[in-house]
């Protein structure tokens, strides 16, 4: 798998001289990200396309071509296929769709493209793929425009081009967080996520990954592997295709045959992979397991400065099945130096009576130092109104709670915030390494991925209840 990533000559059929065609998109790309490797253009004439040296064909690029890139009309890439067998090629990712993605003739067509690779000794990647993304090379084949994308400890393994699209455009242009590796893998006539996972749960850059798939061709195998990544890495994974319509979709999308979700769920569980309901889930909770520590236990503290986040964040750790422990008498008695004489302080802590005894800033201070001290907290969620009353450097103080505690995860959330408020708080906080959410229940979910993946990866039990779906 590594030459899907790191190569060191890539090869792309399907670019031209005189327009902008998809695959003059994987060169621009390539150069765009910095492709620290040989990058070859093929063309029936020769000639230079985009400023590089274009070959009439692969048996004329001299050395070793790693990966070649198949951006080609679906008739003319068996002929690609042949021809790169024969001059030694023994990587292909096919972009073209129409195979089992589209009926009967596609699945044929698929199947005859595979048995030819196969007696070639080719790895497939595809059909109906663009590709991979790997930020430690700069190596990219995506058919549509990237810019740079930040490093980072995130892998993402999915069946859809979307992210290494837009999802990838999104992440460069508004998140912090960074990328190890993407590969998304179409049509899985051959690569599956079982190849991909096995090469990430060696790769050194991966600390996290995160999976969409649709339908897994050999879930036994899966099921092993991901139990035996899980141990070290976590493992997010989001399936499509849960219901009868989103089944047949799947078919017509990558021609995936999608299984009983009740099946998938409780083998995954069992494994230790942390199962999400969306996409927004399987972001949210990646960004934390990259950013943030695993916890010792999942008790949970949260502070928050109004009473309806109290409410919220309650109801969703009783869906997800956090704990949330009592402040003890030293944690109430430190607290209390903010509190007016009739106020009630428990754990979810709503500190608006503090704020009227002492400035905002101060009252958060107070309250999170002393649960944060509380040696049976775990985690804190920190809930944030952004107004102009309540403004203050909260970066700075959650750096210092996260420099006395650096074992417990903190993870935020915004309850109302101006455009402009929220992208200055959102960078201040995960430019130091805290997740931030737009709602309770997504910063709690991220919690229970956090506490979760420190179970499995002391190989216990997940003793304090199985998730629940939103809503229930």
């Amino acid at each position: 798998m590594k030459g899907f990533f790191n190569p060191r000559t890539v090869a792309v059929a399907g670019a031209s001289k005189t327009s902008m065609k998809l695959g003059n998109v994987v060169l621009a790309n390539l150069l765009r990200l910095g492709f620290r490797g040989r990058i070859c253009p093929l063309h029936p004439d020769g000639g230079e396309i985009m400023g590089l040296p274009a070959s009439p064909s692969l048996g004329h690029v001299e050395g070793e071509v790693d990966v070649a890139v198949a951006v080609l009309p679906r008739e003319a890439v068996h002929g690609f296929v042949r021809e790169c067998g024969s001059a030694g090629v023994r990587r292909v990712i096919v972009s073209a769709a129409g195979f089992a993605d589209d009926g009967v003739e596609g699945k044929e067509m698929q199947r005859r493209l595979l048995e030819t690779a196969r007696g070639q000794g080719i790895r497939l990647m595809g059909p109906n793929s663009v590709g991979t993304i790997s930020t430690e090379s700069g190596f990219v084949t995506s058919l549509m425009t990237l810019e740079p994308l930040k490093p980072g400890n995130l892998s993402i393994v999915a069946q859809t081009g979307l992210f290494a699209g837009g999802f990838a455009r999104w992440i460069s242009s508004t998140q912090r967080f960074g990328l190890a590796k993407v590969a998304c893998l179409g049509n899985k006539a051959d690569v599956d996520e079982v190849d991909v996972l096995q090469y990430l749960r060696e790769d050194a850059q991966t600390g996290v990954i995160a999976v969409y798939t649709e339908g897994l061709r050999d879930g036994r195998k899966f099921w092993e592997l991901a139990r035996e990544v899980t141990s070290r890495k976590p493992v997010v994974l989001l399936k499509g295709g849960r219901t009868d319509l989103g089944v047949r979709m799947a078919a017509g999308h990558t021609g995936s045959l999608a299984g009983e979700d009740a099946v998938y769920r409780g083998a995954l569980a069992q494994a230790g992979v942390v199962q999400v309901e969306d996409v927004e889930g399987l972001f949210g909770c990646s960004k934390a397991l990259s950013y943030c520590p695993l916890p010792r236990g999942p008790r949970l503290g949260i502070v928050s400065i109004t009473g309806a986040g109290t409410v919220l964040a309650a109801d969703a750790c009783r869906r997800r099945g956090l704990p949330l422990p009592p402040l003890k008498k030293e944690t109430l008695r430190r607290i209390g130096e903010v509190l007016p004489d009739w106020a009630w302080m428990g754990n979810p802590a709503d500190i608006w009576s503090a704020t009227l005894f002492a400035d905002v800033e101060g009252a958060y201070r107070v309250v999170l130092s002393a649960m944060a001290d509380q040696d049976d907290v775990d985690m804190l969620a920190v809930l944030f109104t952004l107004v102009p009353e309540s403004d203050f450097d909260g970066a700075a103080l959650l750096s210092e709670i996260k420099e006395r505690h650096p074992e417990k995860p903190v993870l935020a959330c915004f309850l109302g915030s101006s455009r402009e408020d929220r992208e200055r708080w959102f960078a201040s906080l995960e430019d130091i390494g805290i997740p931030v959410y737009d709602s309770v229940e997504r910063c709690v979910e991220a919690a229970w991925s956090l506490a979760r993946c420190a179970e499995r990866r002391r190989g216990e039990r997940f003793p304090w209840g199985e998730q629940v779906q939103i809503g229930a």
